[in-house]
């Protein structure tokens, strides 16, 4: 398959109806189409366009003009405030257009033509893409009957295989995530065999429910009819929660947009009398009084031990070691001795020869003489003394002023707060002094706009109140999904305990060793073809490199490379341009293992390649990636020399135009004049 044409009106860069002849001439013995332009000028926008066609709105897209999170499938195609002009050509919108669309001809292997467009009426906010086709021998399709055969035309799984930027596919070098493998598990056939066993499996579950005697079969059927409740609402709980999200951005934005308003319109005046501006004054004085005043109450407390954490970490394991010292234990031992010594004087029962009083008094007295002196001479050895119990509360209370309890926290938010309540009274009071009567129509335009604000906060207000009852319904069916499947699982397990139901349980499960053994085989297959062209073609590329001496591909399809002692070289140690190159080469590689006849559209094919290993692009990879291949380079990638390595094997050249950065337009050079050149 071919494009024969690509049309793309309002979309991008690209104002107005631009139809791109991408069909070779007759006698054109070349399989390459450049389309050249500098940074800004188009090249992505065509590359964006294609994937539109094919994919529609996909994440991927949404995700390439944000940072973080993916901008919301409205906010992508109507446009972000302030971020994002959306999928409408920025000079039709101004003009007052409202339809976009990308169209194309295909031409498959037999000569017959596909036409496939997707196109946008933004009149409303019905922002939804309508997509039609029309095949051979079928009457013209459209909606989802359109999208089942776009989808096996050009599967979803290949467009990153097929349609990318050179520079952004070095993943593709450690192929070793799972959605990577899966998609090239598709584009090799060997995912359908994956799919025979689901379908194995869904049989599975009817036979078992068959097998189960009439009550416990009930009890599954509701199980399951419930599960499919709670996992629709689920569904529909998310879709209702992105609209929502959706909603909440559109209202911050039109808050935003409003606070502008009032806030110029105040400019020029205010209707604010001096009252309210004295009245907020007042509350800003008297919350900086608040602040200053717990700061000054923290100060006379503890608050140097807030603001001197580490400190109170030192002292805390000095206290700590106190308590600890043998010196302490000595010394609590001795003082819990001195009462109980004393005691045995006036404790009965007493001696024949009773002392008497004085003599009691005298023997107490040298008793508590001895143990204090004891006491003395084991404090002599330590620089630092505290008593055990003593040091261990101290270090219970410096324990709550360590630095992982952040204790200056609070000093600093009352900081933070003085400051902010200072700053608000500043601006209330310069605005006292800039008081001006606004005009009677200023008065109600603003009086209006106040109450749009007004209307438009509880709008905000309302929609995240209803954000979180979605997340609490969501909570509560997911939590009683979770015993659904247990369940459900324990009523399915029944089914195999039924004499009538294990012969064909066991047939089903003697088909699924037989897939699981066909996938095994297949795999091995794909992997060794895969392999093999794998290596042959990054020795190609890599001609120059010493450092991978081979590529090696597992059972799980994951990647591994291998230095000349056959030792596993780290993914870390290849260079982003040796990524690069390596995943042009499994691209190439999977394209021979699969067998697949697509185009193939590259932006910035050259990307960041040393000039030795771009030669081998231009003369050994683009001239066989496909019989349709689409480069979009600068004019700096494919300057002169390398125009002519490549010049053999192009059959039409464009040249984009976009200097304002809003209108791509597209020169077309004719081959007479291109070998000219060349």
């Amino acid at each position: 398959m071919i494009f024969q044409s690509l049309t793309i009106n309002n979309l991008f860069s690209y104002h107005g109806e631009k139809r791109f002849d991408l069909s070779p001439p007759a006698q054109a013995e070349g399989n390459i189409v450049v389309i050249m332009g500098r940074n800004g000028y188009g090249k992505t926008s065509f590359l964006n366009s294609v994937k539109l066609l094919f994919v529609g709105v996909s994440r991927e897209l949404r995700g390439s003009v944000q940072r973080g999170s993916p901008l919301h499938e409205k906010g992508f195609v109507r446009g972000n405030k302030g971020s994002w002009w959306g999928i409408l050509n920025h000079k039709a919108r101004l003009d007052g257009e409202t339809r976009c669309s990308v169209s194309a001809v295909l031409i498959d292997e037999e000569g017959q033509e596909t036409k496939v467009c997707r196109s946008w009426d933004l009149r409303n906010d019905n922002y939804k893409d309508r997509l039609d086709v029309s095949a051979p021998r079928m009457r013209p399709l459209s909606g989802d009957q359109a999208k089942q055969y776009l989808s096996r035309l050009l599967p979803l799984d290949y467009i990153p295989f097929f349609f990318f930027d050179a520079e952004e596919v070095g993943y593709l070098a450690e192929a070793n995530r799972n959605q990577t493998i899966e998609k090239m598990e598709q584009l090799l056939n060997i995912r359908p065999v994956d799919n025979m066993k689901a379908c194995l499996d869904d049989i599975d579950k009817e036979w078992s429910r068959d097998a189960l005697d009439l009550i416990t079969k009930e009890n599954l059927l509701k199980a399951e009819h419930r599960y499919d409740e709670l996992q629709l609402a689920v569904s529909n709980l998310t879709q209702e929660r992105e609209r929502a999200d959706g909603h909440i951005e559109e209202l911050e934005d039109e808050i935003r947009h409003l606070e502008r308003n009032i806030q110029l319109l105040r400019g020029t005046g205010t209707i604010e009398n001096s009252s309210r501006l004295q009245t907020e004054k007042s509350k800003e004085e008297e919350r900086l009084g608040e602040a200053l005043t717990a700061l000054s109450e923290a100060f006379e407390h503890d608050a140097f031990l807030r603001v001197n954490p580490q400190l109170a970490r030192d002292a805390m394991m000095v206290a700590e070691s106190c308590a600890a010292s043998r010196s302490n234990a000595t010394s609590e031992l001795l003082t819990s001795l001195k009462d109980p010594l004393n005691e045995v004087f006036i404790t009965p029962p007493y001696p024949d020869n009773r002392l008497t009083e004085n003599q009691v008094r005298f023997y107490q007295r040298r008793i508590s003489k001895l143990l204090d002196a004891r006491d003395v001479e084991c404090d002599q050895e330590s620089l630092f003394h505290m008593e055990t119990g003593r040091a261990k509360k101290l270090a219970a209370l410096l324990a709550t002023y360590q630095p992982e309890h952040r204790p200056g926290d609070t000093l600093y938010e009352q900081i933070e707060r003085a400051q902010k309540a200072d700053r608000a009274r500043s601006k209330a009071d310069n605005e006292l002094q800039n008081v001006r009567q606004l005009s009677d129509d200023d008065k109600i335009r603003l009086e209006q706009l106040q109450h749009d604000l007004e209307q438009k906060g509880n709008d905000l207000l309302n929609q995240r109140d209803r954000v979180r009852a979605i997340d609490h319904k969501l909570a509560i069916a997911r939590r009683e999904a979770g015993p659904l499947e247990k369940q459900i699982d324990s009523l399915r397990e029944k089914a195999k305990k039924s004499a009538a139901a294990r012969a064909r349980l066991r047939l089903l499960k003697q088909m699924r060793r037989l897939l699981d053994a066909y996938k095994q085989k297949l795999k091995e297959e794909m992997r060794s073809a895969l392999e093999i062209a794998f290596n042959k073609h990054i020795k190609q590329l890599l001609d120059s490199n010493t450092l991978v001496h081979r590529a090696r591909i597992d059972e799980f399809f994951q990647l591994s490379y291998r230095d000349a002692a056959d030792n596993e070289i780290a993914m870390s140690s290849l260079s982003a341009g040796m990524k690069q190159l390596a995943a042009t080469a499994l691209l190439w590689a999977l394209k021979d293992a699969s067998g697949r006849h697509l185009p193939v559209i590259i932006d910035t094919p050259l990307g960041r390649i040393d000039r030795s290993h771009q030669d081998n692009l231009l003369t050994r990879y683009y001239p066989q990636a496909s019989q349709q291949v689409i480069l979009l380079p600068t004019d700096s990638e494919l300057d002169e020399r390398k125009h002519r390595l490549l010049a053999p094997y192009i059959y039409r050249t464009f040249h984009l135009n976009n200097p304002s950065g809003e209108e791509t337009t597209f020169e077309l050079i004719e081959p007479t004049l291109e070998a000219a050149h060349g």
